[in-house]
């Protein structure tokens, strides 16, 4: 044998085998998801996930995804839950298949909770954990330090729900806007109109002794107004919510953390699982109200088996909490370590479902996402920075900050918006220059503040223009 005819022989080989391996690999079978709150967005990590009639299964990763590999499609109901949620089912008919792959994106709806009964006598593991968070609390909260710093970014949407999309295309005084509607997402379950959206980048610095704050915004985006006190919302100054205190506000009124130094008079808990994420020993961890009607939460949250610090933290508002026109509410901290032994909040979500006129009446949701980068501890940095303060909380606007431009934005956000979040400045910059929205925002901004500007001059109030009494009669006026 040549060796020509041996290479050729070789390279054949080598050939089949590879298209053989190809010919096998796609006519595996894929199912593959991800597995989020629906309220909150959040995944959902280590969800159980198996399927009914055969008993195969797993656990979802530590991001809420799965993947399954079949040679053929079986006939089976994959099944995904959760604790605190409904569970979800997912029906397979190889009849009714017609693709190699199956990509779910699955939303978990909050549910009962229901975290066991405590049986007296045994040792209650769940008890015996939250004694250890608390008794280590005071080595977690970031306020310990003298003083820190990080580069805070805030996004914050508005959503409307419920919205009936043909009642709206048929409204004549809608129908020049009816390309909003086009946004409309449904994919939660539910009917959501993105509707506006505003972003902003801050330094922001504390020291603990003197008290001193100091936050210095980089960029901001708030498209149709420029209202300062509504760019400060969008700061940290008015960022209060700290797992680790006793008590956590929420709009009028202050809610009992589960972490509590008297948690154990208000919830039951429960250690449920340990896993491994990077490395690092995660315990999950839940708790659900005692009574109800108790300004409490259900939830969960995963610690760190060695230090009990928070690494996750998910807040629900109980069926029963009493908070006026709030149907839900979520809150959400994840802690990662920034060194060897200093665990800091790098990201906080606030998730709020507003009801006004009902629950299946036109309603919204706000939601606002902040993520912490940069963080310094302990540094002297922050105490000059502060030390420019001339009181004792200061908050820095430049002009340039709200003027930054689309490149900007893009190389400095940690996170590059979503499909439906940039669809909603589109939307905001096309109603911004079209006439009839002009004339609408003055017809309103007219009724509802009694003034309307004309070039140079300015009319109103027009609420005095027409009064009468019973001595004079018809009165008529013009303000000019």
């Amino acid at each position: 044998m040549t060796a020509y005819s041996y290479l050729f022989k070789l390279t054949l080989i080598v050939v089949l085998f590879c298209t053989s391996g190809v010919d096998n690999l796609s006519a595996q079978k894929v199912l593959k998801g991800t597995i989020k709150d629906q309220h909150s967005g959040e995944q959902v990590p280590f969800a159980s996930v198996y399927f009914k009639k055969s008993g195969i299964g797993k656990l979802a990763d530590s991001s809420g995804s799965f993947i399954f590999h079949f040679q053929n499609w079986p006939k089976d109901t994959l099944e995904i839950s959760f604790v605190g949620f409904s569970e979800y089912d997912y029906a397979l008919d190889p009849a009714t298949i017609t693709t190699d792959t199956i990509t779910l994106f699955v939303n978990l709806v909050a549910g009962k909770y229901n975290i066991g009964v405590v049986v007296t006598g045994r040792v209650n593991r769940g008890l015996q954990m939250w004694k250890r968070i608390v008794k280590h609390k005071p080595e977690h909260n970031r306020y310990r330090f003298q003083n820190f710093s990080y580069q805070l970014y805030n996004k914050l949407e508005l959503d409307f729900k419920n919205v009936d999309k043909e009642k709206l295309s048929e409204n004549k005084l809608l129908k020049p806007f009816s390309f909003i509607l086009e946004n409309i997402d449904t994919s939660e379950g539910n009917t959501y109109l993105p509707v506006y959206l505003t972003e902003a980048i801050s330094d922001y610095y504390y020291q603990r002794s003197p008290d001193r704050r100091r936050e210095e915004f980089k960029a901001i985006k708030t498209l149709g107004f420029k209202n300062e006190s509504v760019s400060k919302m969008l700061g940290g100054m008015d960022q209060n919510i700290n797992f680790y205190n006793n008590f956590i506000p929420v709009f009028d009124k202050k809610f009992i953390s589960p972490i509590s130094d008297h948690g154990d008079e208000y919830y039951q808990y429960k250690v449920a699982d340990t896993q491994f994420v990077a490395g690092r020993r995660l315990i999950h961890f839940f708790f659900s109200p005692k009574r109800k009607g108790e300004n409490t939460f259900v939830g969960d949250c995963w610690v760190h088996d060695t230090t009990y610090a928070i690494q996750k933290m998910n807040l629900r508002l109980s069926e029963d909490a009493n908070l006026n026109y709030v149907n839900k509410l979520s809150l959400v901290q994840e802690f990662h370590l920034i060194n060897d032994s200093t665990w800091f909040l790098v990201k906080d979500k606030f998730v709020v479902d507003m009801t006004p006129l009902g629950k299946s009446n036109l309603s919204f949701i706000g939601r606002k996402t902040t993520t912490y980068q940069n963080i310094i501890v302990n540094d002297s940095s922050v105490s000059k920075a502060v030390a420019k303060n001339k009181m004792k909380e200061e908050v820095i606007l430049p002009e340039h900050a709200t003027n930054r431009t689309e490149e900007y934005w893009n190389e400095t956000r940690p996170e590059q918006l979503t499909k439906t979040e940039q669809s909603v400045y589109n939307m905001v910059d096309t109603l911004l220059v079209m006439p009839k929205f002009i004339r609408y925002t003055k017809l309103i901004d007219f009724i509802g503040t009694g003034y309307l500007n004309v070039g140079n001059y300015q009319i109103g109030p027009w609420h005095n223009w027409i009064t009468g009494n019973s001595e004079e009669g018809l009165r008529l006026r013009f303000d000019l």
